[in-house]
């Protein structure tokens, strides 16, 4: 895709007038005479790209008559400012002669509730009826748009979910979609392509079935056995992959010149695949389309709003790795413009510096494109006066004229964020989705589910305050071997392995890398069995260590009683707050670094082959994101030097202070935020550059105090509370 590599869209959701996606307005002469004067606004701020949408239920009203009237008008007019449009598609805004033609096409849930759409969430694709039209659907719009000038990308699937777009608080939860008899039959279908013979399906699920039209997707948990379960929420994420492949290809089919995407709502890391109506696995999805994204909305709303600096970079440089490790790009399909609104829920306000600290923590991480969530403020529905850049009555806000602003430094500088790359990372926090799966199988309350999300998350914080740029390590990559450029694995609450997974893990410890676990490494292997002993799968020779009791308990403390290597920067008898559970091991060939406070040995080190491996009975990670401890952080810190992590920079004088790097070709982007409310002035040492390089803002100016007395490029500055400042490091 040369046009991929080519252009670096910074976009603005725009429909017609003042309509919100998904919906599109009928075609009218005063909303044209509005787009006209929107869209030469939106261009005097700087920005390159229209992101604009279309609906089934608009573009189809009646069978197989088309109404693309608003597309054209956007695209006559994009081109006319030198715009380029991106088109987001909308499948699940069904038309209603739909139902009519295909009566037994609507969702079923697991209570055999039938759901009545209410322009969402639309129809099962599973029903080949609806499959066929929808494919119709997509191809007619392809081959009306692919010839336009402006158009240039795109996105054929918005924030994948089985069902989306509907709260159906009516039914029981969690809801697991969909039953209907048309997905029934794909599971099948599914399950003999796994199984083959009806008598293997019998053992794996304990059942008596003797023909494969009995066999019936899980509809709740039972004592006996999961491994229905885990099926169902396995083929659940592979029909969401495959259905973004069928969206794929049927658009490429009619228009193989421009590149296609797709974005999730949130990476994910931060979710299970049984949340929101079935949730997919990004580097499963990034493999099948040209490009792949994101939804960022770091001050939404809800619990976890507003994400810290180190939530925020967790949810973009997964999606950079799921991206990268298909070989792919990434952008951010949606990006937050204002104020954050979900019915009766909102978020803190956001401004105009938010908007440029969240721009830049994307591309940072080496995003290739911005769109900007949305244009005006949401005109109705649940999402009701939120999110614009724009106000409701077209004047132009302070965060508008900010976003324009990012726009201009990136296009006036195209080239050099173009051929931007990460550095090689040495660090990463291995993703284990079959642990989330597992937690749906254990009926884990929410509570429960979160210390996923936490112990990943807390493991990310420790090493981002430290500068030090994380990988995430997907089980794919890591049976395919994908872990050479690795010093140091960590696997939090990796509950669920497989055989391949343990296997890999051995030999990353043997061959001389690092190792660190957290809580009852391979309890249960992926068919849902207990492991003989725990640590499972042999990796108790690679821990050194067994299994002797669990419990969960409140107040948990571990005393350091051993000095070791691995924790360089902490003493006999300092502390370290656990968080959730006490596991006590009975060490073989390791040694007791850390005891409980009733002596039981906590943390165990161990060498293995060539390398070394560390596990811990309680939730460091989970601990450090809830309480935020100083020696925990210097148990990190510690785990960065046992591995001889080598650091691209150091920051000294200042705290909170992140530093990111993009190699482009000669030169180096540098990238530098204060996560302060205080003005901060750091001394920075890029260790990886010499003295006779030179620094030159992007953004803005601003002065730089050089540091002649090494070698090393160091150079001190001062920050304003909350400053991004952008520059290139010139050879």
């Amino acid at each position: 895709m040369k046009e991929i590599k080519d252009f670096f869209p910074i976009s603005v959701w725009y429909g017609e007038g003042k309509a919100r996606a998904p919906m599109t307005p009928r075609f009218k002469a005063e909303n044209s005479i509005m787009a006209k004067k929107d869209i030469e606004t939106i261009k005097s701020l700087g920005f390159n790209t229209i992101r604009t949408w279309v609906d089934w239920a608009s573009a189809e009203p009646e069978r197989d008559t088309w109404n693309f009237e608003t597309l054209d008008d956007i695209l006559s007019l994009a081109e006319k400012e030198g715009l380029k449009v991106i088109i987001q598609i909308y499948t699940d805004s069904a038309p209603n002669w739909l139902i009519n033609t295909y009566p037994d096409a609507r969702f079923v849930s697991q209570g055999n509730d039938e759901v009545h759409s209410q322009a969402s969430p639309g129809f099962c694709l599973d029903n080949p009826g609806v499959r066929k039209e929808a494919e119709k659907f997509l191809i007619s719009l392809a081959s009306h748009v692919k010839d336009y000038k402006a158009f240039y990308a795109w996105d054929v699937w918005s924030e994948p979910h089985v069902v989306q777009w509907s709260w159906l608080d009516y039914l029981l939860n969690p809801v697991w979609f969909c039953y209907c008899k048309y997905s029934k039959e794909r599971f099948r279908r599914w399950l003999k392509n796994k199984y083959h013979d009806i008598n293997d399906l019998n053992i794996a699920w304990y059942r008596t079935y003797s023909d494969w039209e009995e066999v019936q997707p899980p509809r709740y948990v039972t004592l006996s056995t999961y491994r229905d379960l885990l099926d169902w929420q396995m083929f659940n994420v592979d029909k969401l992959r495959e259905d973004l492949r069928w969206r794929y290809k049927t658009i490429k089919d009619a228009d193989p010149t421009h590149p296609i995407s797709s974005h999730s709502d949130i990476s994910s890391v931060y979710t299970n695949p049984m949340s929101g109506y079935g949730s997919p696995d990004d580097w499963m999805m990034a493999k099948e389309i040209d490009l792949w994204g994101t939804s960022f909305y770091p001050k939404h709303t809800g619990g976890m709003m507003p994400l810290t600096p180190a939530e925020r970079g967790t949810a973009i440089d997964a999606t950079r790795c799921a991206a990268n490790s298909n070989g792919k790009d990434f952008w951010i399909g949606e990006l937050q413009g204002g104020h954050g609104v979900t019915g009766f829920n909102f978020g803190e306000p956001v401004t105009a510096n938010d908007i440029e600290l969240w721009a830049w923590t994307a591309v940072a991480r080496n995003a290739k494109g911005l769109n900007y969530y949305a244009w005006y403020p949401m005109s109705c529905g649940y999402e009701i006066s939120g999110f614009g850049l724009a106000n409701m009555d077209g004047s132009i806000t302070d965060r508008a004229k900010t976003a324009g602003g990012v726009a201009r430094t990136i296009s006036q500088n195209r080239t050099l964020f173009l051929d931007a790359k990460p550095y090689r990372s040495q660090v990463a926090i291995f993703y284990n989705i079959y642990s989330y799966m597992m937690a749906t199988c254990l009926r884990a309350t929410f509570k429960a589910k979160d210390l996923f999300r936490a112990s990943l998350i807390g493991i990310y914080q420790a090493l981002f305050e430290e500068n030090v740029q994380t990988d995430f390590l997907h089980v794919n990559d890591l049976i395919e071997g994908k872990i050479d450029d690795y010093k140091l694995i960590y696997l939090p609450l990796s509950i669920m392995m497989s055989k391949e997974i343990a296997s890999k893990l051995r030999e990353f410890v043997y061959k001389g890398g690092r190792l660190v676990a957290e809580f009852r490494p391979g309890w249960s292997d992926n068919r849902g069995v207990c492991s003989d002993m725990i640590p499972g799968f042999g990796l108790d020779e690679v821990f050194g260590c067994k299994e002797r009791w669990v419990r969960q308990t409140d107040n948990i403390s571990l005393k350091i009683v051993n000095m070791d290597p691995s924790f360089p920067f902490l003493s006999l008898e300092d502390n370290l707050k656990g968080y959730e559970y006490e596991e006590a091991f009975s060490p073989t060939t390791g040694n007791v670094v850390a005891e409980f406070s009733d002596g039981n040995p906590a943390i165990v080190v161990n060498k293995y082959g060539k390398g070394e491996a560390i596990l811990t009975g309680t939730l460091l990670g989970a601990s450090y994101y809830k309480y935020h401890d100083e020696d925990v952080a210097k148990v990190f810190k510690g785990f960065l030097k046992w591995a001889d992590v080598k650091r691209t920079v150091e920051v000294q004088g200042a705290k909170n202070v992140e530093i990111r790097l993009l190699k482009s070709n000669k030169d180096t982007l540098l990238f530098i935020f204060n996560h302060n409310d205080y003005p901060s002035s750091p001394t920075v040492n890029l260790t990886q550059l010499t003295k006779d390089h030179i620094v030159r803002g992007l953004n803005k100016e601003k002065e730089v105090i050089y540091d002649k007395s090494n070698d090393k490029l160091a150079f001190r500055l001062s920050l304003s509370p909350n400053e991004v400042w952008v520059a290139v490091v010139n050879a």
